[in-house]
């Protein structure tokens, strides 16, 4: 379970801040005052931080102290309505995100979902100078570096692995249906060449909370790498999975802090039949298509949702069990 320390003299706010994480499966530790953050952080480091501005408690020079003190220990400074040029000066306080209140539970979540999947790439990064051990045979997790989920490890992504090759081998005995979408945002790199580390966070994070407002609650939604995201509908046919996708697609124009970006949107969907031989379908094939449909949308100018129709195998054709 990962750690999120509060930093929040206001009982009300912090106790919805609690409520709202711990929904979400992180562990909890709130203070009031800024000694009470510095000194765990000190002791019992967490692996994010939480906290805003008041009469009581500067965040921004609270965060100034933490990052001299633990500069990788992602900081998200949370500011009121009323509060003016607020991701200027989260990042002048050196803070990895901020957001803007009233905050949701979905907004609040999926921003600290990112920030630590930033510090994991981080820390990734920082390992690759150890020596490399030696290769194993792939596995199904390869399978997913390979059909376009790369990138580091987080806990909301290889619980979407697990839930993939669950669902997968379950569509196959029960025969539902079952899609995939994998988006990426169009020209992410040109729009926000001028745009810092924090506010890229806040910007993916309003992001997916925009995308995940616009989906079924067994639906699930991850971030893999920055601006592409990964969907999951089971008991979705294609007709069913088309509309969910250009409605998610509209919804992204929707943006405020970049108005009218597009998307593109590779969709794979199995949808079993009577005919024998038809229940042929693997974690990996249903990543090869939508990778494939991905790329296919992006070649052919973006903003649109692309589907590759697999062919169906021949009746003496076993099903896989990958």
């Amino acid at each position: 379970m990962r750690s999120v320390l509060i930093a929040e003299p206001a009982i009300p706010v912090a106790t919805a801040l609690r409520r709202f994480l711990e929904s979400a499966n992180y562990a909890v530790i709130v203070v009031s005052t800024a000694a009470e953050a510095l000194r765990e952080v000190r002791t019992s480091p967490p692996e994010v931080l939480l906290t805003s501005l008041s009469d009581s408690l500067d965040g921004e020079t609270l965060c100034r102290e933490v990052k001299q003190e633990a500069p990788e220990l992602p900081v998200l400074l949370l500011y009121m309505p009323e509060e003016e040029n607020p991701e200027e000066r989260a990042t002048a306080a050196g803070a990895d995100a901020c957001l803007v209140g009233p905050l949701k539970r979905t907004t609040l979540v999926t921003c600290v979902g990112l920030m630590l999947q930033l510090a994991d790439t981080r820390a990734a990064t920082r390992s690759t100078q150890a020596p490399a051990p030696a290769p194993a045979p792939e596995s199904d997790d390869a399978a997913a570096r390979r059909f376009g989920l790369e990138g580091p490890s987080s806990p909301d992504f290889d619980f979407l692995k697990r839930l993939l090759l669950m669902e997968v081998k379950r569509s196959r005995r029960y025969r539902y249906p079952i899609a995939l979408l994998l988006m990426e945002l169009d020209h992410l790199s040109e729009r926000t060449a001028q745009l810092g580390s924090s506010q890229r966070t806040t910007l993916l994070a309003e992001m997916l909370g925009l995308l995940s407002g616009g989906v079924r609650d067994i639906d699930v939604i991850v971030p893999t790498t920055e601006g592409r995201f990964v969907a999951f509908f089971p008991h979705t046919p294609r007709v069913g999975a088309m509309v969910v996708a250009e409605r998610m697609r509209q919804r992204v124009r929707t943006l405020a802090r970049l108005p009218n970006m597009t998307v593109s949107m590779g969709l794979s969907v199995f949808e079993p039949s009577p005919v024998r031989g038809q229940t042929q379908v693997s974690f990996g094939n249903l990543m090869k298509d939508a990778n494939e449909a991905l790329r296919k949308a992006q070649a052919e100018g973006g903003d649109r949702v692309s589907f590759i129709e697999r062919e169906v195998p021949s009746e003496e054709e076993e099903p896989s069990e990958d």
